[in-house]
């Protein structure tokens, strides 16, 4: 008989081939901003907004916010490391609604390799009522962390 090795969680991995150390990401988006309508039940209304961070949590960066948006809105999480700078981006489309509504947007970075990062946090996508006209481009947030 063999000894069974303890299984491991899933976990969805991000295959890129142009790096020796694969970042994986694990994104979330809860509320209204996580359904392609936007119009979530357990997320409408407005709720209480925190402000964005960015934590390191051993080879992890995590960053995550709560925000109030235009209803019909969808947020997709994107991310993009060159060199020592790793760019986390909130895609946001849908036409947008005349109400608001509430939602959480978190991004975990994992397998980060050691060393110090600049972390960017971006904002795009396209215009509220106009799917083909791209938003202008918005750092939300930039932190400098160290991986050890």
């Amino acid at each position: 008989m063999y000894a069974r090795r303890p299984e491991k969680p899933y976990q969805p991995v991000e295959i890129q081939k142009t790096e020796k150390s694969e970042i994986t990401l694990l994104s979330s988006v809860k509320g209204c901003a996580e359904s392609d309508q936007g119009m979530v039940t357990k997320g409408f209304g407005e709720g209480i907004e925190q402000e964005s961070k960015i934590e390191v949590l051993g080879n992890q960066i995590k960053y995550s916010r709560a925000i109030n948006h235009l209803c019909c809105r969808k947020a997709d999480i994107e991310k993009e490391k060159e060199n020592s700078i790793i760019n986390i981006y909130e895609v946001w489309s849908g036409i947008g609604c005349k109400c608001m509504c509430f939602s959480e947007i978190e991004a975990i970075l994992d397998n980060v390799p050691i060393g110090n990062y600049t972390v960017n946090v971006y904002e795009k996508g396209t215009q509220p009522g106009d799917n083909n006209e791209l938003m202008e481009q918005k750092l939300i947030m930039s932190q400098d962390v160290d991986i050890k």
